[in-house]
């Protein structure tokens, strides 16, 4: 079975790889992933998995922006 840690462990790899391969379709679907999950978290009330999960969507979507300000 996949953990927690092992999925935010995945996300910031995955995050990582799409920021130095330039893939922001990439990066937005992760953007979305992380948050899908934060909302899974903070329905049965775990803050601290979801707030996990929130600062990585916004890593995400901060990664996305470093690539190309300009749309933003």
């Amino acid at each position: 079975m996949v953990t927690v840690p092992q999925i935010i462990d995945y996300l910031e790899k995955v995050i990582a790889a799409d920021f130095l391969s330039g893939n922001r379709t990439g990066l937005r679907r992760t953007q979305t992933a992380a948050g899908v999950l934060m909302d899974a978290a903070q329905s049965t009330g775990d803050k601290e998995t979801a707030m996990r999960f929130r600062v990585l969507a916004a890593q995400a979507a901060n990664k996305s922006e470093e690539l190309n300000p300009d749309d933003y």
